[in-house]
């Protein structure tokens, strides 16, 4: 995480009295901090200074160097979101209309929503459960319920911190435990949580840290382990020392134990709805059929029986080998077998190397594909049971799959797309509305099927390699190949992204996967990506190459302001400008503007070439990266073939320099591979009538009427 959120000095309080002062602390980006101290100790009264409620008295708010204190009350309001104790009585006003004030601060004067900002909204309201609330009178509804409408009304306000002055009153269990999940996956997409709480064992399982304050005290801020092992919470609170063992003896003696896990907490489901309701089970008697299964991550190869909610999550409680104490072997052996075969996996990956000693190397070692082959399938086509050129580019597909793949029945049986994950330090420039985080948590997420990609690429049963090329964010994925240059680029705006080095080992990585792809018998890679600000650095790198303007291949990527937008051309320029990248040697392009994710797709699409396999662009990163393949090996063109249109300028340019056409046009610009399982499909049709359909023999029709067509049509290949 990054430091995100700075309190420099702070003193808060009233004009006759100071409640808290010099407190000096660095939040980070989607860290959940909570405030917590007994009644009067200055809680709310910091929140409020820190939103800007109250004038603070000393000090400053500092977010990403940026003093918040000298921002417009707009520009406040799009940098935070506040929800207080005191509730809103609005006029007339409906449930949803409360919600939707949460997009005021990025409409017009006239405060006309968008298509957007309505779904953002009703985003929100579903995601807090005020949906069936929409069109009731906010001040008709409960105190419980008004509560979430306004915590709704923060999220759709979409700001990278939300300050929430004890946002669990008036919450029942439920909700009060469904809050505390909301704001956790909040804080795991980046957004900066900063909370006071009364529910102490809430604080404890959901913050990062704990900010304990007493007022005319100074604050001390740390872990939940450390807040328990120091005792703070007991000195903080005053309390009798047998009814603070009473209160937390569990919770220490878990937090700051023994490193040893019982049994039971195998199980534990932190994600779940009902959590922790299970709290201090019986481990003998432990039977919560929503609780984590160690082999929940598995997905369809878990074994059990599920299903998937409306929101993609597995539903287990109708599985059949229940979460229960006597299956716990039985799932446990699952488990092992899994690791041991994930472990020969890697081990077999590690063992796999190019055979080219240098880059040059592979690059003198790319041939063009089989002329004779070609021909021969082209004979083989024309003598199917249909008209000539009918099936298009489903033939020309299976002509050229046959002359790459060296067989006259080319194969499309085992797909497997390649993502390259790795994050660039160009989102510092504040190019991206996504956070760098999102890149760790998408990786995983892939592992599992949950994203778009591979979500797709599992209903078609298509294979998903994730590869870390140089992931920020730490995460713990068994799942993901480790092949880590450093923890992301450097900001191209600032100098180089990376040295020649460190280029050519990443390239190198991407040839390397081709050849495993190789080894286990792959009929077709796919080249995809994950990396937040990637579609910068592809903007950068395509108009190197191509010599257009940053304007005219810059986009908007994942989704960003017009003002973000403009920014972004700008830093693309500047990049361009300061680096100087030589157009002439790709490599150089690579290393000055590129990314490692860019980097290592380009050697996948080189390595294909190398090892003769298939390869399939998707959007406009992707198709960056084949740009750079061709222009240091032209041969490479040869084994390329195309999936959609993406919607962002440059692929298109890069398309014309490469002089491939999309398949597709379906709007999309999702990237990760998305297109390519798109073009699986088209060629496994391609292969399937080579090795089905019926020849005019076959089919028992005289196909001399076609003499003449045939004649013409050679004439034309002459």
């Amino acid at each position: 995480m990054e430091n995100f959120l700075s309190l420099r000095g702070l003193s808060v309080g009233y004009p006759d009295r100071v409640v808290l002062q010099n407190i000096d602390l660095e939040i980070l980006r989607g860290e959940i901090l909570s405030v917590i101290g007994p009644n009067g100790a200055g809680k709310s009264t910091l929140l409020k200074s820190i939103s800007g409620q109250l004038v603070l008295l000393g000090g400053s708010v500092v977010m990403q160097g940026e003093d918040i204190g000298k921002c417009s009350a707009a520009e406040r309001a799009r940098k935070m979101a506040v929800v207080l104790t005191e509730h809103i009585r609005p006029e007339y006003m409906t449930c949803r209309e409360v919600v939707s004030a949460g997009r005021y601060p990025y409409t017009g004067r006239m405060g006309i929503l968008q298509p957007r900002d309505k779904e953002i909204v009703e985003e929100a309201m579903a995601r807090m459960k005020v949906t069936e609330l929409s069109e009731r009178d906010f001040n008709a509804i409960s105190d419980g319920q008004k509560q979430r409408v306004l915590v709704a009304r923060a999220i759709a306000q979409d700001t990278p911190v939300l300050l929430l002055d004890e946002p669990t009153s008036y919450l029942d269990l439920r909700y009060r435990t469904e809050l505390m999940e909301t704001l956790k996956d909040l804080a795991r997409e980046g957004h900066t949580v900063l909370m006071s709480l009364h529910e102490i064992d809430l604080a404890l399982e959901v913050s990062d840290r704990i900010l304990c304050v007493q007022e005319g005290q100074d604050v001390w801020c740390g872990s939940p382990k450390e807040v328990l092992g120091q005792d703070r919470i007991r000195d903080l609170f005053g309390m009798p020392e047998e009814m603070y063992e009473k209160l937390f003896r569990e919770t220490k003696s878990r937090l700051c134990g023994s490193d040893a896990v019982s049994d039971h907490t195998f199980f534990t489901n932190r994600s779940c709805k009902y959590f922790p309701c299970h709290k201090g089970a019986d481990p003998e008697n432990f039977n919560c059929l929503f609780c984590y299964c160690p082999l929940y991550a598995m997905g369809p190869d878990c074994g059990g029986n599920y299903r998937l909610t409306r929101n993609g999550v597995k539903d287990c409680t109708g599985c059949l080998v229940p979460h229960r104490r006597e299956n716990y072997e039985r799932i446990m052996e699952k488990l092992r077998a899994r690791n041991r075969a994930a472990s020969e996996t890697a081990a077999a990956a590690t063992d796999i190397q190019p055979a080219a000693s240098s880059l040059q190397q592979v690059i003198t070692e790319i041939q063009s594909p089989s002329g004779e082959i070609l021909d021969l399938v082209r004979g083989d086509l024309s003598r199917l049971a249909m008209p000539p050129g009918s099936l298009g580019k489903i033939e020309t597909t299976a002509a050229r799959m046959a002359a790459i793949q060296k067989r006259r029945r080319p194969r499309a049986a085992k797909r497997r797309i390649i993502v390259l994950c790795a994050d660039n330090g160009v989102v510092d420039e504040n190019v991206s509305s996504a956070p760098r985080e999102v890149t760790a948590r998408q990786a995983v997420n892939m592992t599992k099927g949950l994203t778009g990609m591979s979500s797709i690429a599992a209903q078609r049963g298509d294979e998903v390699q994730v590869v870390d090329m140089g992931i920020a964010t730490p995460y713990e994925c068994a799942q993901i190949l480790n092949r880590r240059i450093r923890c992301g680029t450097d900001n191209i705006v600032k100098g180089p992204a990376m040295t020649m080095e460190e280029a050519e080992k990443a390239v190198m990585t991407g040839v390397s996967l081709a050849g495993q792809a190789s080894k286990e018998h792959v009929d077709i890679v796919g080249v995809g990506e994950m990396g937040i600000g990637n579609t910068t650095t592809s903007a950068a790198v395509i108009s190197v190459l191509t010599g257009a303007e940053p304007a005219k291949v810059t986009g908007f990527g994942g989704g960003i302001t017009q003002q973000a937008y403009l920014r972004k051309v700008q830093c693309v320029q500047r990049a361009i400008e300061i680096n100087r990248p030589d157009a002439a040697d790709p490599l150089d392009v690579l290393a000055k503007v590129g990314g490692f994710d860019l980097a290592a797709m380009c050697g996948v699409f080189l390595g294909c070439a190398k090892y003769g396999i298939p390869a399939v662009i998707d959007g406009v990163i992707s198709a960056a990266a084949a740009l750079c393949a061709v222009r240091m090996c032209p041969a490479c063109r040869d084994y390329l073939f195309p999936s959609h249109q993406s919607v962002e300028p440059g692929y298109m340019a890069a398309m014309e320099a490469l002089g491939i056409e999309p398949w597709f046009k379906l709007d999309m610009r999702l990237g990760e591979g998305s297109g390519c399982t798109m073009s699986f499909a088209v060629m496994e049709a391609a292969c399937a009538i080579l090795e089905r359909m019926a020849t005019f023999e076959k089919a028992g029709i005289d196909d001399s009427y076609l003499e003449e067509i045939r004649e013409a049509e050679k004439k034309e290949l002459e």
